[in-house]
Formats: structure tokens, C-alpha cells, sequence
């Protein structure tokens, strides 16, 4: 029942700007109620003595045509015009039934209602248009209640149904008054739903690789930036996994884009299976490359979790022959992790962290690929950086820790 009463307002609606589309929807609820509510004034004027309000009924009848034609304008595009007619008709139909019958039916009383929803009818009113429309409107409603007397009228209604009609009047007024902005309201409520979800659908794609379906580098850095600040407040481990697929460009080049494409999904999806913590973060880093944010996760369990992802991709047995016979594509992981934040720790943010990941990454490739590298998070301090950078635990595909030498002299965090 609802959404056919809403087809009646429909026609004009679809193909314009979500506050087009309010506005022409209102112009029609405007011009249907309007015809509406002068439907109880004809059966009194049929019923009551229709040789003495001939002249006022016959009126009406053209002025409700008036109405619903607002409809078949907007229908056809012309919603300047539709508003336009709408208001000139409202505000000559309660002065011309008021002339007739007199102020004491309180027909009048609707130019309130016409105020009340004139300033939702245009896209762009200036203040000074509707200054004057509002003061026209309070013109005509003065010149109604004081000249148009039951004493100075030819029809006027007599009692008791002059009182009768006043009160209809008055409810009248504010019943369409109150419906009109409540489904204005609900519009707007409907309209506002439908611009959050294009938001959270359009915030969605700017985050989301459209290749892989992985969160990508802008949702990367807020998530560091939001999981550093947790760290700061709850002092619990924060860890980043890096990883990169081996001789990823040999296999671009033998089995061409579409192949890389297929390889960069296979592996994706082998990752997401391993990433399976709903706080954790699986990135499409760029390229080849890939990270993963783990919130509330030591050194342990990070190399733990960096070494099933080696394993995974290795076990999916994707031939990469521009390696050779049998080769076969496998990653390389770079892990580093922080545990609590010091002053200077504090100063480097979550980015050092993730740079040191990625330094471990590439000391992985540089010790020959398939295998996880750890690095402790470790500030850059003045001339021990490059002491600090060479330091690390690296691990082979096999799950044995390899151990570098380790500068002492240089403290990591």
C-alpha cells in the first residue's frame, strides 16, 4: 500500500541529483494533498447547498485540476514551472474560496502550510525571494482575515458549521503541514542512508587493491598509525611480516601479465588462508610485494606465522620454468617486531618498523630468497645505523634459525 501511494508521487523523480529528486517528490505531495484537502470543503458545499456554492465548487474543481497537472509537469521535466503553478494556484485558491465563504471557515489558514513547505520547494532560494514570498504570504492571510468578514462575503457558512469547518481547518492546516515535512524527513533520512553506504562502498575501493581484493598501502599506513597509538597505550607487542615474490619479473616476462596477474591472486588467496586473525592486516604492499600488520603479536609468534606463509606458497607448486626445470615460485620474508615503545621508538613511529621489516626482507633476498629474515625494531642512532642495519636472525625455508653476526655495540629495542 505504502509504495503505491509512493508511485503516485513518482513521476519526474528518477534521473536527477538525490536533492532533485526531494523537491520534485515534495512538489507532487503538495499538489496531491492540496487537491486532497479540498475534497471535504466540495461535499459540503454539494451536500450542504450546492445551488448557493455552485460558483465556490466549481472553483475548487478547477483548482484541484491545477493541482494534479503539477504532476504531469513534472512528469514532463518542467519542475520550475510545476512549483511555480503549485504556489500561485495554493495562494489564488484561498483567496478566491475565502472571497466566497468569509475568514470564519479559516480556509485561509493553509497559507501557513504553504510557508511551511515553500523554502524545500526551490533548489536555491535567496534570501530576499523568500523574505518576499513570506511576506506575500502574510499579506494575503491579513487581507483574508480582516476584509473577508461573514458580513462581507455573498456565501458565507453559516453556523454551527461555520465553527465546524474552522476547527477542520486548523487541523487540516497542521495535519498537512506535519505530513508534508514528515515524509520530507523521510526522504532525507533515505537519502542520507544512501550517501553513507556510497561512502563506505567509495572509502572501500580506495582502500582495497582491485587486483588481489587485499587492503592496499593507504590502508596499510593507517593501520600502523592506529595500531602504533594502541601500542603506546596498552604496551603490547606490535609485529609487521614483509614478503616478496622470488625472481617475480622472469616469470612476468616467460608467462606474460595475465600469468603474473594469476600468480599475484593464487598467492593472495594462499595468504589470506595463513592471515587468518580477524585484528590482522593482509596488504598488497606494490608490485610483487606484499604485508602484514600483526596487532598483539611477539617476535615468536611473527616468525612462526612468516614461516607458514613460506611454506604455503612454496606447497602451491606454481611452476616458475624461466628458473629452470621443476623451479617452482617461492617468497622471501622480512619480520620485524617491537614489544614496548621507548622515547626514541616513539619519535620513529610505525614506519620504522615497517622499514626494518623491509630491510630484513631484502637481507633475505640478499642471503638467496625462500627464507624469513627477522630484524628488531632497533631506532636509527647517528653513526651505529648501518651497524644495526646488518644486524638480524635469518631463517631457511627449513624453519632453522641462521644466526648473523650481531654487533653488540649497537642495542636494539
Amino acid at each position: 500500500m505504502i509504495n503505491t501511494i509512493k508511485k503516485i508521487w513518482a513521476p519526474g523523480v528518477s534521473g536527477h541529483p538525490l536533492r532533485v529528486r526531494r523537491q520534485i517528490a515534495l512538489c507532487n505531495q503538495v499538489g496531491l494533498f492540496g487537491a486532497a484537502a479540498t475534497i471535504p470543503y466540495q461535499l459540503f458545499y454539494y451536500c450542504y447547498d450546492f445551488a448557493a456554492y455552485r460558483h465556490v465548487f466549481n472553483a475548487n474543481i478547477f483548482f484541484m485540476v491545477i493541482y494534479l497537472s503539477v504532476l504531469l509537469l513534472n512528469y514532463h521535466r518542467w519542475h520550475n514551472t510545476a512549483s511555480h503553478v503549485l504556489l500561485l494556484n495554493g495562494c489564488t485558491q484561498l483567496f478566491v474560496v475565502t472571497l466566497f465563504v468569509g475568514n470564519g471557515a479559516g480556509v485561509n489558514l493553509f497559507y501557513f502550510t504553504l510557508a511551511a513547505v515553500l523554502i524545500f520547494l526551490y533548489q536555491r532560494l535567496s534570501i530576499r525571494v523568500y523574505a518576499a514570498v513570506m511576506t506575500l504570504f502574510g499579506t494575503l492571510y491579513l487581507v483574508t482575515h480582516f476584509l473577508f468578514t461573514s458580513a462581507d462575503v455573498p456565501t458565507p457558512i453559516p453556523l454551527p458549521w461555520r465553527d465546524v469547518m474552522y476547527v477542520g481547518s486548523v487541523v487540516g492546516s497542521l495535519v498537512l503541514s506535519g505530513v508534508v515535512l514528515y515524509l520530507f524527513r523521510q526522504q532525507i533520512d533515505h537519502a542520507e542512508g544512501e550517501l553513507m553506504l556510497s561512502n563506505r562502498y567509495l572509502e572501500t575501493l580506495s582502500n582495497t587493491d582491485p587486483l588481489t581484493g587485499l587492503a592496499n598501502r593507504r590502508a596499510l599506513d593507517a593501520a600502523l598509525e592506529r595500531e602504533w597509538l594502541r601500542l603506546a597505550r596498552r604496551q603490547q607487542a606490535l609485529s609487521v611480516i614483509m614478503f616478496d615474490i622470488d625472481h617475480f619479473k622472469p616469470f612476468n616476462d616467460r608467462y606474460g601479465h595475465d600469468g603474473g596477474d594469476r600468480c599475484l591472486q593464487q598467492i593472495a588467496r594462499a595468504a589470506k588462508g595463513v592471515v587468518s586473525r580477524a585484528p590482522d592486516l593482509l596488504v598488497r604492499y606494490g608490485g610483487e610485494e606484499f604485508a602484514v600488520v600483526l596487532p598483539d603479536t611477539d617476535e615468536a609468534g611473527a616468525l612462526q606465522l612468516a614461516q607458514r606463509l613460506c611454506t604455503t606458497v612454496e606447497t602451491l607448486n606454481i611452476p616458475n620454468e624461466s628458473l629452470g626445470v621443476g623451479a617452482c615460485i617461492t617468497i622471501s620474508v622480512g619480520v620485524s617486531s617491537i614489544t614496548y615503545i621507548t622515547p626514541d621508538a616513539h619519535h620513529y613511529g610505525g614506519a620504522h618498523l615497517l622499514k626494518r621489516a623491509d630491510e630484513a626482507l631484502y637481507q633475505a633476498k640478499e642471503n638467496g630468497r625462500n627464507q624469513v629474515v627477522y630484524r628488531a625494531y632497533g631506532c636509527p642512532q647517528s653513526k651505529g645505523i648501518e651497524r644495526l642495519n646488518k644486524a638480524g636472525t635469518s631463517f631457511s625455508n627449513t624453519g632453522h634459525a641462521v644466526p648473523e653476526p650481531r654487533n653488540n655495540s649497537t642495542p636494539e629495542l
